[in-house]
């Protein structure tokens, strides 16, 4: 599995339980996952998620980045590029 699949793992799981999603729902989570749009993320929220991959990737990530992402996809791009993949 690349950075990036599991970057977009990390983030429907992470999504499905702080949002409180179903299997079917959690299963529609994909790259192309809008936070805003889709799933209503709030600043908090964001912080919540970035915590998760900080956490998991062991790097640090500055919150004008994370604000700056519009998908899961983003995010994943963005890890995968500061990890050197």
């Amino acid at each position: 599995m690349t950075i990036r699949e599991e970057v977009v793992e990390l983030l429907r799981n992470r999504s499905a339980a702080l949002f409180g999603l179903d299997a079917g729902k959690k299963a529609a989570l994909n790259a192309q996952t809008r936070f805003i749009e889709d799933l209503n993320c709030k600043s908090v929220n964001f912080v919540q998620l970035s915590a998760a991959l900080e956490d998991e990737f062991e790097i640090e990530i500055a919150y004008q980045y994370i604000t700056a992402w519009r998908t899961f996809g983003d995010a994943a791009d963005y890890i995968a590029t500061t990890l050197g993949e």
